[in-house]
């Protein structure tokens, strides 16, 4: 049962196609998330030369004073067709602030774009971690059912001479369909895994031995911090939009030229005009944009100086777990699990020679198999927060 069960695991890993673990992270850029941020990034680029545009010239032709009777181009001096041509011109540099902080925030997009992939890096990395975490507890589980199964073979044995009663026998082959079944859900938990995975790279499965475990117990001072990033850019966008709101209290000025043909009736010739216009100042829009861009820009500021508060708080925090973590795994490795084993292997010796009960032997074989899993869980645990150490602190996720 227990054989079929990992072949089945087997076999559905060797029918997916392999892919090396930085084949995989280059996988990850065409991963829908991020090309939605993308287009968000190009529309935002494209907005910025929207919002900073003057506008276009408007074009006027205009037919005037025509005889309501006759509708005659030459029956008045004041008929004649009017072209005219006017330009809305800012006196300041409104626009271009307006234009910096859209581009700011297609920056900032972008920037957003690029934390997406280290995040999708983030949960491909804790996949495979769980991966090995269960890979491991399987491997643990599959030796264990081994044991048992000697044990049983030596169980019956002694049944068989008296030394044991049938109550043992059936205790040792509950306890070996505890097993069994801890074997079947870690293989239902290990394909769920993998459905995970085919979410994030498609239909492949990672060759084990392109993973670079090494890199998580390393540090690098080459740092991008891509949402600290983004939020220097989203601030920067809160200036210039201040800059532009204050700005905006000189008003754009309406530049119109004008050229009217006429008949000539009256020996003139034709007439030209200009206006100059631009509205007054006198209501709350202009005062109230200007305050909201100050609580807008004031906002972004007080969430990037807590961002970088709780970036040093969680990194010094992160660092400290990851300390007692290592320190409990050294202990289980030099002390506990050795003692473990040896309690069991004592105990097994006991049994056989009939100078230990059964349920002395399960003991030692129940608190050997919950030390050994306890690290396991503690090896992944440690190696996920170092993924997410490396993360908050901006260091490569992809080496």
């Amino acid at each position: 049962m227990i054989k079929k069960i990992v072949l089945s695991v087997v076999l559905l890993t060797v029918c997916l196609e392999a892919a090396t673990f930085k084949n995989a992270v280059l996988m990850l850029e065409k991963h829908e998330s991020i090309e939605t941020a993308l287009f968000k990034y190009k529309a935002g680029a494209q907005e910025a030369k929207l919002k900073g545009s003057w506008g276009d010239p408007q074009l006027k032709v205009s037919a005037k004073n025509f005889p309501n009777d006759s509708l005659a181009f030459d029956q008045t001096p004041m008929t004649g067709i009017e072209f005219g041509i006017s330009q809305k011109i800012p006196l300041t540099s409104k626009y271009g602030n307006i234009k910096n902080a859209f581009s700011a925030l297609s920056q900032a997009y972008l920037y957003d774009a690029k934390d997406k992939k280290e995040k999708l890096t983030k949960a491909f990395w804790e996949i495979l971690i769980l991966k090995r975490k269960i890979k491991e507890e399987l491997s643990i589980l599959t030796d264990n059912s081994r044991w048992i199964e000697k044990i049983l073979k030596v169980s019956k044995r002694l049944y068989a001479t008296g030394k044991v009663t049938q109550q043992a026998l059936l205790d040792i082959q509950i306890r070996r369909s505890e097993i069994e079944r801890d074997i079947s859900n870690k293989s239902y938990e290990l394909s769920q895994i993998d459905d995970k995975l085919i979410y994030l790279i498609g239909d492949f499965h990672i060759e084990e031995k392109s993973i670079p475990w090494e890199s998580l117990e390393t540090t690098s001072t080459q740092t991008v911090d891509y949402r600290e990033l983004g939020l220097q850019e989203k601030l920067k966008a809160k200036q210039h939009r201040l800059k532009a709101s204050r700005l905006n209290y000189v008003p754009d000025v309406t530049v119109s030229l004008g050229y009217t043909q006429r008949s000539n009736i009256d020996g003139n010739g034709d007439f030209v005009g200009a206006s100059l216009s631009f509205p007054i100042p006198l209501s709350d829009e202009k005062y109230s944009k200007v305050e909201i861009a100050v609580q807008e820009k004031s906002q972004v500021t007080k969430y990037y100086e807590n961002y970088k508060r709780v970036k040093r708080r969680d990194l010094s925090i992160l660092s400290k777990q990851i300390k007692k973590l290592m320190s409990e795994i050294n202990i289980l490795n030099s002390k506990m699990i050795k003692y473990a084993m040896n309690s069991r292997q004592i105990t097994s010796k006991s049994y056989e020679t009939g100078n230990s009960s059964y349920v002395e032997l399960l003991q030692s074989e129940l608190k050997l198999q919950k030390i050994l899993l306890h690290k396991v869980t503690l090896v992944a645990r440690r190696d996920i927060k170092r993924v997410t150490f490396k993360y908050i602190k901006g260091e490569p996720l992809n080496e």
